[in-house]
């Protein structure tokens, strides 16, 4: 039996896919969820709740164990990890994003890594550097599967029609995360009010931030960019009523973010793109990559405009209502393919460690 360890939305994306796979396969899954897990997947699959990871590992006496990066605290990934060990039980990390495993103090490494592509082989092996290179799997991002059927027009037309948009602006769609986002909500909305074209703004927010479990630093956080989001003039704030943030971005025409998950998808689905960085950005993200990362990797492929000022993305909104994203397009074809195997390819890589 594989068991799936996961603890957030993000280990639910990467991994949800993979567990139906397996199962078409005939490979028995049991799935341990704990932190924002249970609530994403009480409606996917059956699941063990969040208990101590000794009497799970015995009770369900497991032949491969499937790790997942996460927000800190918890048991995923490293008690998970260490426990399984201790059993010499086979471990592979599936790493939702570039340099996620470096989040985390690993004393005993897993036995293999699925990773997005190339460059994130490159941050696995610059973590660790005498790792078997043959044992990172680049598999792309399971979730990510979903883009290869998406028909943006149509789902630009939903999207109007859902939520009434009946001026003939630009929607943009923020994607939300949680260190930093004040500041880059602020620059947004001070752009944006220095703008000549109207825009509608449509921001989701990170579940990290809007959990029953959020931290009172994250629930700060979420006052301070709500009340920055509340200045917008040139326009309106637009609320989602229910929509999931895939439907708004594909319906959207202008994605903005700075280190969220939901850029990349926004690469996948050739959404115009603007990151907003600041040192203050740039220093969070290489905190919590153990200093491997100090940029966020779209804009360094070209697949996104980098601002990092007012007038900066004052420019690229202008840059972007002109047309002139001719290059960004290129990059996301490049370098965001999205071929609708990335499941598949996950599962096969897991395959390699089981035993039955």
């Amino acid at each position: 039996m594989v068991l799936f360890g996961l603890r957030d939305t993000g280990s639910v994306n990467a991994c949800l896919s993979v567990i139906n796979i397996l199962k078409d396969k005939g490979i028995p899954v049991s799935v341990y969820a704990e932190g924002l897990a249970p609530e994403y997947l009480k409606d996917k699959l059956l699941f063990f709740p969040e208990q101590k990871i000794s009497d799970l590992l015995n009770s369900l006496g497991p032949s491969l164990v499937i790790l997942t990066v996460a927000i800190k605290g918890g048991s995923i990934p490293i008690g998970l990890n260490k426990e399984a060990k201790q059993r010499n039980l086979p471990t592979v990390l599936v790493e939702e994003v570039w340099g996620g495993h470096a989040s985390f103090k690993w004393d005993i490494l897993p036995d293999g890594v699925c990773v997005v592509d190339e460059f994130a082989k490159c941050l696995i092996l610059r973590s660790w550097p005498n790792y078997p290179e043959s044992n990172i799997h680049v598999t792309g991002m399971p979730f990510f599967d979903k883009y290869a059927e998406v028909e943006t027009e149509i789902a630009r037309y939903a999207l109007h029609d859902v939520l009434r948009l009946r001026e003939n602006w630009p929607v943009v769609f923020f994607a939300g995360q949680a260190w930093g986002m004040p500041k880059a909500v602020k620059m947004f909305v001070e752009a944006v009010n220095n703008f000549d074209n109207p825009i509608y703004l449509i921001l989701a927010d990170h579940p990290s931030v809007v959990s029953s479990g959020a931290t009172e630093e994250f629930k700060k956080i979420y006052l301070e960019y709500r009340k920055e989001l509340s200045c917008l003039r040139m326009g309106k704030v637009v609320n989602p009523s229910g929509l999931t943030s895939g439907e708004i971005m594909a319906g959207s025409d202008i994605v903005v973010g700075i280190y969220s998950t939901m850029t990349v998808e926004a690469c996948y689905l050739r959404k115009p793109l603007i990151t907003i960085w600041t040192p203050e950005i740039g220093q969070l993200l290489s905190e919590a990559r153990s200093n491997i990362m100090t940029e966020w990797p779209i804009t360094n492929l070209g697949a996104s405009l980098k601002a990092e000022s007012i007038e900066e993305v004052r420019n690229c909104l202008k840059r972007i209502l002109v047309g002139d994203t001719a290059a960004m397009l290129q990059a996301q074809q490049k370098y965001f393919q999205a071929d609708g195997l990335n499941g598949e390819r996950v599962a096969q890589a897991v395959l390699n460690y089981y035993k039955r």
